[in-house]
């Protein structure tokens, strides 16, 4: 275990951010002629729980920040996620709408504005979890149980469709939140599995075995997605993520999965380029006949290339790609740290 983490957690980050790039590399890349693309059943194998899963992961240390000082909580919960958000999603409207320039300049700002709206690209996430840390904090006095209640129906009604606004970062929120939430208050059961599995292999390998196979069944017969089915889903394929993280943590052939999960935030900033210009690469060059084949290795490309950035940019000033600049955090005179609960030194970010 490093200093500062938790190898069972960043194995886990790292395993659901691969499944994450596979995904979005199938989707994007989609089916050649009458090719059948299987990387797309990976996708929506999925689907069901890897995003619940970083969320409910994002929100398990919550609770050291979450009654503390209001200025540090919103230096290192919501600006941090604001700068990288706003940063990025400026990288990505330059770069992928470059031929927007010859309307000029206007055309930028309009789709960058555009982004902050509804963004479409994987950087909603960034954006959901700085709304999910604003409303935490505003409701953290609220009964845990009524929280999670309302969470749920809201996720419920968003699987069935009732509530759907047409607007991104509404439904995004409404599928989303209960697992953000249930991560924080229900840390300790998370750590308490994961504590558990790592003492019962045996058993931790059967629960995974069925686990997998009832997700399965439930993904293969198109229900994952109804209502109530997607919430058990979601929570049960958290868990399991959890499971396989306690696994992979102490197989040392996994080490790379425990590494890119240590980096995780910087292949989620930093894949999305890449892979774009890796699919319309590999689509006009014809390389692959089979477009699973063609998935599979855009996305393991667009890793090695986000992976190598971050690690080429630490070392120059590039770094602010991925390290917050001094100038953009608040001055410790406008962040003293005050309440009970802050009283591990702060941890740089990553």
């Amino acid at each position: 275990m490093s200093a500062g983490r938790i190898d069972w957690i960043d194995h886990a980050k790292g395993l659901g951010i691969i499944l994450v790039v596979m995904s979005c590399a199938a989707l994007a890349y989609g089916t050649t002629g009458d090719t059948a693309n299987w990387m797309l059943g990976l996708a929506d194998w999925a689907l069901p729980f890897v995003i619940p899963a970083f969320f409910l992961l994002s929100g398990l240390f919550l609770h050291r920040s979450l009654y503390g000082s209001a200025s540090v909580y919103f230096d290192r919960k919501i600006l941090r996620l604001v700068y990288f958000f706003a940063l990025w999603l400026a990288i990505e409207t330059v770069i992928l709408n470059a031929g927007a320039f010859t309307r000029g300049p206007a055309e930028i700002a309009r789709l960058y504005l555009a982004g902050w709206i509804a963004p479409e690209s994987p950087l909603w996430f960034l954006q959901q979890l700085a709304l999910f840390h604003i409303a935490t904090r505003a409701i953290r006095r609220l009964k845990p149980v009524r929280v999670l209640a309302a969470g749920a129906l809201l996720q419920m009604l968003a699987a069935a469709g009732l509530f759907h606004t047409g607007w991104s970062v509404a439904d995004h929120f409404a599928a989303n939140f209960v697992f953000f939430y249930a991560g924080y208050v229900g840390a300790s059961l998370a750590f308490s599995f994961a504590k558990g599995a790592a003492a019962r292999w045996k058993d931790l390998a059967r629960a995974l075995a069925i686990w997998a196979c009832v997700h399965t069944a439930f993904v293969v017969m198109g229900i994952s997605g109804l209502p109530i089915v997607s919430l058990i889903l979601g929570f049960a394929g958290s868990f399991a993520l959890i499971g396989l993280g306690v696994m992979l943590s102490s197989l040392p052939a996994a080490h790379l999965i425990g590494d890119t999960g240590r980096q995780s935030l910087a292949v989620y900033l930093g894949f999305f380029i890449p892979l774009q210009a890796l699919v319309t690469l590999v689509q006009a060059s014809g390389i692959f006949a089979d477009a699973g084949a063609a998935s599979l290795a855009t996305a393991a490309a667009a890793l090695m290339v986000a992976l190598g950035i971050h690690r080429f940019a630490m070392g120059t000033p590039l770094r602010a790609l991925y390290v917050r600049p001094q100038i953009f955090r608040l001055k410790p005179s406008m962040a003293k740290q005050r309440g009970s609960l802050l009283v591990s030194p702060p941890r740089p970010e990553a």
